[in-house]
């Protein structure tokens, strides 16, 4: 009988205690997951809640579906919730693959429900044969060293910890599993067509490769997970380099020029992925800047969804796109609370993740280096802070003497574009800045010889 528990503890995808929003569609995999969980709600201390979302793509069939879902969620006394999304709108919009649109705002209903029932993290049923796909489709489309490892049993997104905990399960023991315990489940009418390039994978390439060797699958997802070792030292010696020759105006052209072409191209993935870009980027789009930071000031390259890269004098920059930031919804500031000693918070807003930690100060504290993380005399900063984009009469300390500088001077001195400065955010206290993300802090919040507690705070670009 089939058991994921094993592979729930070894990966540590689960601990007492977690809130977990589970997406279920019907499906064999994620009705699989959901009974999973009921044996593995014996022995860890969870709290569940169930999530249909219905794309408006299939009519009455996924209705069918959403009523299926509801039926089991009653069935096993299980809270859930059931969100109706307009794909086709949406993908007609944005200029979107139905696939595409599909999971973006799948997954954003994802982060919008699991906000609202303050559950820190979200579980899909992406099992061994998915995984494979993944790792096939990225090869055939063109992709790195990272596109060869599949999907991880565990990550971070928008501020939330996915889990995959069916990753080394295939779909035959999912199938067997259900038809054990007698479950019935629903067929996605879309999954038998050929009509995306994933299902091609799936009904046409690995059935011929399972011609040749029965344990396809299983191959496939060992050389991704050899080759994920592999890429893990690869990718922190590309984030080493990455430090040396990245700063507030970009990466440094002349620096980056120097370095060898493959190991480039890995500090080229490592900057989108800080910068939030990297979504849909492809081996194809590396190489392509590639040969960009060789060219003329002003050349530009555009990646998927709506970022750009342009040569500069000195720098390589990232731009998003004006039609594209015209899109994106306004953010309302958001309150960071206070801390007690040894206490660590996350949050998450449009386009970046933050981390708080506080910590007492040790002996010969070192500032970080990097330009994502900085470290604040947590004694220093009096009252509540938050995270918001400017307003009129924001500035920083600029000396230790006090000496201040308006924000909007400093964005002309540092000449930060006009059309990204209402999209900078910024950590503040009152109408001071104590850090502009990614950019300057202020002076007065510094570490010294008399700093007893320390605010860690770092961020990512999602």
């Amino acid at each position: 009988m089939l058991s994921v528990l094993d592979f729930v503890n070894e990966q540590n995808l689960l601990e007492d205690g977690d809130g977990v929003l589970l997406g279920v569609s019907g499906g064999a995999d994620s009705v699989c997951l959901l009974f999973q969980f009921m044996k593995i709600m014996e022995y860890i201390d969870i709290r569940l809640h169930v999530i249909y979302v219905d794309h408006g793509i299939r009519g009455e069939e996924s209705f069918e579906d959403g009523r299926f879902v509801k039926a089991l969620c009653d069935q096993l006394y299980m809270p859930y919730t059931l969100i109706s999304v307009d794909v086709p709108t949406y993908c007609k919009h944005m200029g979107l693959s139905t696939e595409e649109g599909a999971r973006k705002l799948r997954y954003e209903a994802f982060f919008e429900e699991a906000r609202r029932l303050g559950l820190n993290k979200i579980a899909t049923a992406h099992n061994a044969n998915d995984n494979a796909e993944t790792i096939l489709f990225q090869m055939i489309r063109g992709t790195g060293v990272k596109g060869l490892t599949g999907m991880d049993p565990i990550s971070m997104r928008e501020g939330y910890t996915l889990i995959r905990p069916l990753l080394e399960t295939s779909r035959e023991e999912i199938e067997t599993y259900l038809n054990e315990i007698g479950q019935s489940y629903r067929t996605d009418s879309t999954n038998l067509t050929d009509d995306y390039a994933r299902n091609k994978i799936r009904h046409q390439i690995m059935p011929l490769m399972e011609e040749i060797n029965q344990k396809a699958v299983d191959h496939i997802n060992q050389a991704g997970r050899a080759v994920g070792k592999i890429f893990r030292d690869v990718e922190e010696d590309a984030l080493d380099a990455l430090q040396t020759i990245s700063g507030e105006d970009g990466l440094d052209l002349w620096r980056l020029r120097q370095i060898e072409e493959g190991k480039r191209s890995e500090i080229l993935l490592a900057w989108l992925k800080m910068q939030g870009a990297a979504h849909n980027v492809t081996k194809a789009h590396i190489e392509m800047l590639n040969e960009l930071i060789f060219m003329e000031v002003g050349r530009e390259y555009h990646l998927p969804h709506g970022f750009v890269v342009r040569n500069g004098y000195t720098h390589l920059r990232l731009l998003k796109r004006e039609s594209e930031a015209k899109r994106e919804p306004e953010e309302s500031r958001i309150a960071v609370p206070l801390f007690s000693q040894e206490e660590s918070y996350s949050l998450s807003l449009k386009g970046l993740d933050v981390k708080f930690r506080t910590r007492i100060a040790g002996e010969n504290e070192q500032l970080p280096t990097k330009t994502y993380a900085k470290v604040f005399d947590y004694g220093k900063i009096n009252g509540s802070m938050e995270i918001r984009h400017r307003k009129e009469g924001d500035y920083l300390v600029i000396h230790p003497d006090g000496r201040k500088k308006l924000l909007q001077d400093y964005f002309v001195e540092e000449k930060v574009p006009k059309e990204e400065r209402d999209s900078v955010w910024m950590l503040c206290q009152g109408s001071k800045v104590i850090w502009i993300f990614g950019m300057r802090n202020s002076e007065d919040y510094r570490i010294d010889e008399y700093t007893k507690n320390i605010l860690e705070v770092e961020y990512w670009r999602n």
